[in-house]
């Protein structure tokens, strides 16, 4: 686990003074000009009128002015590895990447990503040819050896007690067996986290950004937002038998409160409990959910899919409960708050204090 140092932030006077950091997940980002995708389960879907490969980036560019952030943090599924794989050039996610980041670099601002389950899915390239993307301008991790490293950002040259400490990690692809499902945090990440948490100084606020929710979001009420991920599974047919014919009875059970984590457990929450280095943790992969729990006094939250191909709504077997944004995540005066970016502008009822 690497510590990258200091990353002085622009000044934005408009924010309110405070620190804000703006999550995109799951934009599963196409090759430019697709016009269909022939998805894994058998059928082609066409991309028109229902998609787009550019609505992300009118989503951001308004997230981008009506939030007045000052980084931007990419938590995986950014790209779709799948429909590139025709294409066959290990270059193919640099042009498609470039088209989201523009508005962040016209803009900037420092920004950083870490790979979900499909950014290398079926792709020409492979998981660890994806750290190039750290080499493109204006990114913070730039140097990083790893997707699993920390700094600080803030306002001044050095952190002070107005900054945040932010933890990133890769939390694994897609694993070959399907009773696992997906990988996992590794278990030197784990290992590499405390020994870096244990020493540095507890005087910021850390929050941890990865891709597939821990199995610790697992089986908890939630705080504020939607848990949807067991109705998108109903409507899409995913549900196995017999719990697919009575689903009043998965949700009386709570059975309904499932997250899609890996089966395995890396000890990575336990170790962010240990530390007492972790306010919130923010994640994506449930593309139904944005909901807020907290579990052992640590905030577990989800951000709002920001996709507008097919992927985002399982290629309409599953639609959205909500529309496709960004969340915000706000420092000020010792307090944080995250709150719901649309194309709209922030939605309403969905500001929650982290306190």
């Amino acid at each position: 686990m690497e510590d990258l140092g200091h990353v002085p932030l622009p000044n934005n006077a408009s924010a309110g003074g405070g620190v804000r950091v703006l999550q995109l997940t799951d934009v599963h980002r196409f090759p430019a000009g697709c016009r269909y995708w022939d998805c894994p389960k058998g059928r082609r879907v066409e991309m028109e009128p229902g998609y787009s490969t550019s609505g992300d980036v009118a989503i951001l560019e308004a997230a981008l002015s009506n939030a007045a952030v000052h980084f931007v943090v990419l938590t995986g599924d950014i790209l779709d590895g799948r429909p590139f794989g025709a294409l066959g050039d290990r270059s193919a996610w640099r042009p498609a990447l470039e088209q989201l980041l523009a508005p962040i670099q016209r803009a900037g601002l420092p920004w950083t990503f870490v790979p979900g389950n499909h950014d290398d899915d079926e792709s020409p390239w492979s998981r660890e040819d994806l750290l190039k993307i750290y080499d493109l301008p204006g990114c913070a991790s730039k140097g990083a050896m790893s997707f699993n490293h920390t700094m600080t950002i803030g306002f001044g040259a050095e952190a002070d007690e107005d900054a945040l400490r932010l933890w990133f990690f890769d939390s694994g692809g897609n694993s070959p067996d399907p009773e696992i499902r997906y990988g996992t945090f590794g278990a030197d990440c784990v290992r590499g986290f405390e020994d870096l948490a244990a020493r540095l100084p507890p005087k910021t606020p850390g929050l941890a950004f990865f891709h597939i929710p821990l199995p610790e979001y697992g089986g908890l009420t939630p705080l504020h937002g939607t848990q949807g991920l067991f109705d998108s599974a109903l409507r899409a047919g995913m549900v196995p038998r017999p719990w697919c014919w009575v689903p009043s009875l998965v949700r009386a059970l709570g059975f309904h409160r499932a997250v899609g984590c890996s089966k395995l457990n890396s000890g990575i929450f336990d170790a962010f409990v240990r530390s007492g280095q972790i306010k919130a943790t923010f994640c994506g992969h449930d593309h139904a959910c944005d909901a807020i729990f907290q579990r052992a006094g640590i905030f577990l939250c989800y951000g709002r899919v920001t996709s507008t191909t097919p992927p985002s709504d399982w290629e309409g077997d599953a639609p959205l409960p909500f529309a496709p944004g960004a969340r915000v995540v706000a420092f000020e005066q010792g307090r944080l708050a995250t709150w719901v970016e649309t194309l709209a502008g922030e939605e309403p009822k969905t500001r929650f204090l982290l306190d």
